[in-house]
Formats: C-alpha cells, structure tokens, sequence
C-alpha cells in the first residue's frame, strides 16, 4: 500500500517517493485542461466537437452515448496475453464509434473513448502532445516534477508495478504516472480553487447522480461531475477519481469535511474498493 495524505496541519505518507500508474485519475488532469481551454475561449462546454452530435460536457461526464473498448472481449484477451495496442483508428473501428448507445444527454455511458476525443482537443488546442500540455499547464505551476505521460512498454516496465508485459498505449486517453503525493497536491490545489476559476469549479462539481449499486464501494450516492467521482451525502462528500490497470489500482479523493482532506491510494490489486475504503480510512482520521 503506497499513499498519501493532506490536510490542513498533518501530512502523512508512505513510500512517497515511488512513482505509480494514476491510470483513471488521468482523466481529472484531462478535464482539468480542458475548463482551461474553455476559460481561454477555444470553445464552450456545451458546443458540439465539430462534425459530432455530442457536446464537451457530455464526452466529460459520459453522457454522450459512446461505447467503449472496454465492452470489447478481444480487447480484454489482447491484454492479459500482452499484444501490442490496436491502433487508434483499429480500435475505434472495432467498437463501430459512430453507432452511439444512445442519443446524447439522454443516458450515461463511462466510456474511455469519450476522453480519447478530450485528449485529441488538448493537443489540437495547445499544439503540443498530451504530456508535455499537462506539464506546462498543470503541474509546473506547482512544482510538481515527477509526473509524466507513460507511453512505451519500457517506461511502464521502469514503474515495477506488475509482473507482465503492458503496453500503456492500451489506456487511449493517455496514461499518467506520478508519485501519490504530486496527486495530492495537484487535487488539492485543483479543489480549492488555485488552478481554474470558481465558475469551471462549479461546473466541474455539479452532480449528475448515478442510481445504480455499487457494491462494495464507499460510496451511498455515487454521481460524476466532469473528470471527477463524487459522493454526495451528509457524512461523506467526496470528489476526485479511482482507477484501475494491470494487477494495480490507484485512487485520489478530496474529502469536504470540517477540516478538508485530500487523500491519494496506490496499492497492487485487482479490486478498486480496496484503495476507496484506505482512503476514506485515513480521512476519518482528520474528521
């Protein structure tokens, strides 16, 4: 178990200067970038990304109606035996992109592909690739220097957070890797309002709520905002974002408690709701 904890007057960590895959929680910092873009005046949350029938906000809160390669058995297959990643345009193929699961806005979807389409806009947008954006606008600001874009399978292999062979170009939408506590960092800065305005804040924090179960998860009232998970109830109001790859999972969330606590969980295993209950552990320590 590798975390990271911030709160007004603790900080505490363990292994904090292992770098580890944020693998989902790359889709904060994408949606983070593109509130940015949007402040910059490149285009508005709910204009539709030319020639498609879906609007910025949907794609980011996965309310578009694009399927998603992780509905594909054979994708899951290539994976477990190590195959190179499909193309973008193969894979994009494969999942037949065009044939949406429903009209936009009008059922929700987590679907990869959508942020597939974000990450493309960054890099339209600041002509840049996806990594060097993220670092030029998000993580340099705070002196964070540890993050990269994983994109071979050596710069995934020099991680040692599994035991096979993975090619990184398997997460479309971009693979960050960092340490737990420049993840802490970047959300807790993100959430209190130093790196977009009150505005996008809001936006990126308005509910659209989930009625389905989660099982064993933390969460009572699970909902998404943009790029971020939320958990709207009296005793736990959560933001932030969980994800999950090859033999690991991570997750990073900002506790909006009496004292604010933004907490970040790496830990080798295949069940998300193993870092999602140690990261509502350790913030109940600061309650």
């Amino acid at each position: 178990m590798i975390y990271c904890l911030h709160s007004p007057t603790n900080s505490v960590s363990s292994e904090q200067d292992k770098v580890v895959p944020w693998w989902s929680f790359t889709k904060t910092a994408i949606a983070t970038l593109i509130l940015k873009l949007t402040e910059q005046g490149y285009f508005k949350l709910d204009a539709q990304l030319t020639g498609k029938p879906f609007t910025y906000r949907q794609l980011l809160q996965h309310t578009s109606g694009l399927t998603d390669y992780g509905m594909q058995r054979d994708y899951h297959q290539a994976v477990q035996n190590s195959e190179d990643a499909w193309s973008t345009e193969d894979m994009l193929a494969r999942i037949q992109v065009d044939s949406l699961l429903f009209s936009p806005g009008q059922g929700w979807r987590y679907s990869n592909v959508g942020y597939l389409l974000l990450k493309q806009e960054i890099e339209r947008c600041f002509e840049v690739p996806f990594g060097l954006a993220v670092q030029k606008h998000l993580f340099t600001p705070l002196e964070i220097t540890s993050t990269q874009a994983i994109e071979s399978r050596f710069e995934f292999d020099q991680l040692k957070v599994a035991d096979t062979s993975y090619d990184p170009k398997w997460c479309y939408h971009g693979l960050l890797a960092g340490k737990t506590q420049d993840a802490v960092t970047f959300l807790h800065a993100l959430m209190s309002g130093h790196i977009i305005s009150k505005p996008s804040l809001r936006e990126m924090m308005t509910p659209y709520n989930l009625n389905f179960d989660v099982g064993d998860r933390p969460w009572q009232n699970p909902a998404v905002g943009l790029g971020v998970m939320l958990n709207n109830s009296e005793t736990l109001n959560t933001m932030g974002h969980t994800g999950q790859g090859p033999q690991s999972c991570f997750a990073a969330y900002y506790f909006n408690q009496k004292e604010p606590v933004t907490v970040a969980v790496f830990e080798q295993t295949g069940l998300q709701a193993i870092v999602e209950h140690k990261a509502v552990e350790l913030a109940k320590t600061y309650t």
